[in-house]
C-alpha cells in the first residue's frame, strides 16, 4: 500500500483546491456580506441540496443553534432528539433552555418514529433527526407524524450530504436543515450550513450570526425584527472566505465525490455479501441512498469468537483504519438536559439516574465503522482494508 495513502485523509489536496485557497488568499480574510466567496458558497449549497436558501456558519454546532433560536424554541418548550446522536445535535437546544425528550434508535441507529408517541407532551414544539452514519431516518413516517401533531420537523444531515429517502434528498423534509462541513463529504475545513425554503426563518438564522451589513441589506425593513440587524441577537458566528474557498472547490467536485464513493461502498457491500460475521449497515436501495460519510458495519458476536473492540484492535494492527465510534452515544443521560433551568450555576452539575434506550444500545454495541475513502490514488488502501476485514472475519469466525 502506497506510504501516501495508508491513512484517510479530507479533504483531498489537488491542484485545484490549493488554487482556490490561494486566489482567495488575494482577494479576502474576511467578508462581511454574502456578495463574496461565502454568498457564492451559499448559492452552491443551497443548489446541491435542493433547497431555495443556504446560510453559512463557523461550525455545524452554531449552524444548529441559529436553528434553534430561528425556529423559536426557549425555555418551557420541548424538542424530541434522538437518543444515539453526536450531542450537538442536542446541545445547542439545551443550551436555550429547551426541554431535549430522547426518542430511541431503530436499527440503523436513527430515531424511530415508533418511539415518537411515547414522547410528545402538550409541551412538545419540534422533532429534530439525525440521519446517522449516512443512513436516511424513515422520513415518511416521521414526517406524517409532524404533521399529525402539528410539530416543527429539523433535520441534522452532518452524516447524509449524499442521502434521498423516497427519492428525495435529505434537508428537504422538515422547515430547516443543518449540514456540518468540518471533515464530511463536503467539507469547509470547519464549518456548518443551515438550509431552509423559508424567507422568515432564513433572516432569523442571519440575525443569529451575520449581524450588521449583511443584514441590513438582506433582511426585509417591514419585517419586526429588522430592528436588531445592526446588532443580530449577540452572537457572530460566521463562516470563513478561505473555508467557502474550499467548500465551492469541493462542490465543484460532488459528482466525482459522489461516484466514486458509492464505488467504494459497494466494493464492501460485494465483499461482505453472506459474511456471517460482518455485514453493512444499509438501508433498503429502494426505500433510501446512503449519505457516503463512513462505511457502516455491523458486528455479529454469536458468529465469532472475539468482542469487537478486540476484532477492530486486530484490524488496527494490521494497519487498516477501523474504529467504534465514543463520542457518539447515548447522549440522553448527559447532564447537560437534566439542568432545572438555563441560568442553573455550572458548578451545580445534576445528579442523573440511568435511562436504558434497548434499541440505541443494541445497535451500539454492534456497530463500527471505516473511512469511505474516495479520490484519486485510493485503490490500493481500499483494496487493503476490504481485504484485511474479510480476511479477519474468517480468523475470528466461530
Amino acid at each position: 500500500m502506497s506510504s501516501t495513502i495508508d491513512r484517510y485523509t479530507w479533504p483531498h489536496v489537488d491542484d485545484s483546491l490549493r488554487r482556490a485557497v490561494d486566489r482567495q488568499l488575494g482577494v479576502s480574510l474576511s467578508d462581511r456580506d454574502g456578495r463574496g466567496v461565502i454568498g457564492g458558497f451559499e448559492a452552491e449549497f443551497a443548489q446541491f441540496v435542493g433547497s431555495r436558501y443556504a446560510i453559512a456558519f463557523s461550525s455545524g454546532t452554531a449552524a444548529l443553534h441559529a436553528m434553534c433560536v430561528a425556529a423559536g424554541l426557549g425555555p418551557g418548550d420541548e424538542i424530541v432528539a434522538p437518543t444515539y446522536t453526536f450531542f450537538a445535535t442536542a446541545t445547542p437546544f439545551a443550551y436555550e433552555g429547551v426541554r431535549v425528550v430522547f426518542a430511541d434508535a431503530d436499527g440503523f441507529g436513527n430515531l424511530d418514529p415508533a418511539d415518537l408517541p411515547n414522547r410528545l407532551t402538550e409541551r412538545t414544539r419540534a422533532v429534530i433527526v439525525t440521519h446517522m452514519w449516512g443512513n436516511p431516518c424513515d422520513m415518511t413516517a416521521i414526517a406524517a407524524f409532524c404533521r399529525e401533531n402539528r410539530l416543527m420537523l429539523l433535520e441534522d444531515c452532518s452524516h447524509a450530504h449524499f442521502a434521498s429517502w423516497a427519492g428525495q434528498p435529505v434537508g428537504t423534509f422538515g422547515a430547516m436543515a443543518v449540514f456540518s462541513t468540518n471533515q464530511k463529504p463536503i467539507t469547509t475545513g470547519e464549518g456548518g450550513v443551515l438550509v431552509t425554503d423559508d424567507d422568515r426563518l432564513r433572516e432569523l438564522a442571519l440575525l443569529h450570526g451575520h449581524y450588521n451589513k449583511r443584514c441590513f441589506q438582506e433582511i426585509d425593513e417591514s419585517a419586526p425584527y429588522s430592528a436588531y440587524a445592526l446588532t443580530g441577537m449577540g452572537l457572530k458566528s460566521r463562516a470563513t472566505t478561505l473555508g467557502a474557498a474550499i467548500g465551492l472547490d469541493q462542490l465543484g467536485k460532488a459528482e466525482l465525490i459522489e461516484s466514486r464513493r458509492r464505488e467504494v461502498l459497494a466494493s464492501y457491500a460485494e465483499a461482505l455479501e453472506g459474511n456471517p460475521v460482518v455485514s453493512p449497515v444499509l438501508v433498503d436501495p429502494e426505500r433510501g441512498e446512503n449519505g457516503l460519510y463512513v462505511v457502516g458495519l455491523r458486528y455479529r458476536y454469536e458468529t465469532a469468537t472475539v468482542t469487537l473492540h478486540e476484532f477492530v484492535d486486530r484490524l488496527n494492527q494490521k494497519q487498516a483504519d477501523f474504529d467504534v465510534p465514543g463520542s457518539t452515544n447515548v447522549i440522553a443521560n448527559e447532564p447537560l438536559f437534566h439542568r432545572s433551568s438555563r441560568q442553573q450555576s455550572w458548578e451545580d452539575v445534576p445528579e442523573v439516574g440511568h435511562t436504558d434506550y434497548p434499541g440505541a444500545q443494541r445497535f451500539i454495541r454492534s456497530f463500527f465503522k471505516t473511512p469511505l475513502w474516495g479520490y484519486p490514488g485510493d485503490a490500493a488502501a481500499i483494496d487493503h482494508h476490504v481485504s484485511m476485514l474479510v480476511e479477519m472475519t474468517k480468523a475470528v469466525q466461530r
